[in-house]
């Protein structure tokens, strides 16, 4: 019985050292943020989708590495040329719409924020025709 609490004493400063050396799958430095810190929250859409105007929700997670997988500078800034080689069809499709400063790139800021106007913009028409139906 002593054996057992010796060696539960010499362990249990280890334990939390354990825990945070665990991989929590965190984005790549500098990938999006959500308000509490964690990834970016939403429905992320790509080509060739089935969902409310032929579009299906994309994890943001795997939205975040398509987007790094396709920066090839690593510099946050995504050209039409990386997005269209990196396969990003419907970022390339609204790149001037998503680059609303014209800088020749977009960010994922930029393109969250495209994303949810596009969103609110598909409410709004959604509800003047159920008023027009009221």
């Amino acid at each position: 019985m002593r054996r057992f609490w010796i060696a539960a004493c010499a362990v249990m400063p280890l334990v939390p050292g354990l825990a945070l050396a665990q991989n929590n799958d965190a984005p790549p430095p500098g990938a999006m943020q959500g308000p509490a810190g964690g990834p970016m929250s939403g429905p992320w859409h790509g080509p060739g989708d089935n969902g409310p105007g032929g579009k299906r929700a994309q994890d943001p997670a795997a939205f975040v590495m398509k987007f790094y997988a396709a920066n090839t500078t690593h510099d946050g800034h995504l050209t039409l040329a990386q997005a269209r080689a990196g396969g990003l069809r419907s970022i390339a499709d609204h790149f001037s719409d998503i680059d609303v400063k014209q800088r020749g790139y977009v960010t994922l800021y930029d393109i969250e924020a495209w994303h949810l106007d596009d969103v609110a913009k598909r409410m709004e028409a959604r509800a003047a025709r159920l008023r027009a139906k009221d």
